[in-house]
């Protein structure tokens, strides 16, 4: 019996970014800014001078969530774990910089 020893064969090409990836001049001059001043946790938001119009803009994720039947409450197979969810606030602003609405999210961390 013949051994046979395998080889792997690799192609041999030279890799290129695509354009798209590659920074212009348009958008080399511009930086995310991560300074804001949006709350991180719902302890942080409830707390801030903020609090109640973060309350009320988490009341109305939540109105919005049921009204749109957007889950089902039921009840936790044996052995499953609960996804997690946290909450994503942001401030709306106008072209003037003044703010316009509070803004809450309600996200889910993870799939199923």
């Amino acid at each position: 019996m013949k051994s046979h020893k395998l080889q792997v064969r690799r192609l041999v090409r030279e890799r290129r970014k695509l354009e798209r990836y590659i920074p212009s001049d348009f958008c080399s001059n511009f930086a995310l800014s991560i300074t804001d001043d949006d709350s991180r946790t719902v302890k942080e938001a409830v707390d801030s001078e903020d609090g109640k119009l973060w309350k009320e803009a988490m009341v109305d994720e939540m109105t919005s969530l049921h009204k749109n039947e957007a889950w089902d409450l039921v009840e936790l197979s044996s052995g499953r774990k609960p996804i997690g969810s946290k909450w994503v606030f942001k401030k709306k602003t106008n072209a003037e910089g003044k703010v316009e609405k509070y803004k809450a999210r309600l996200v889910a961390k993870g799939n199923s």
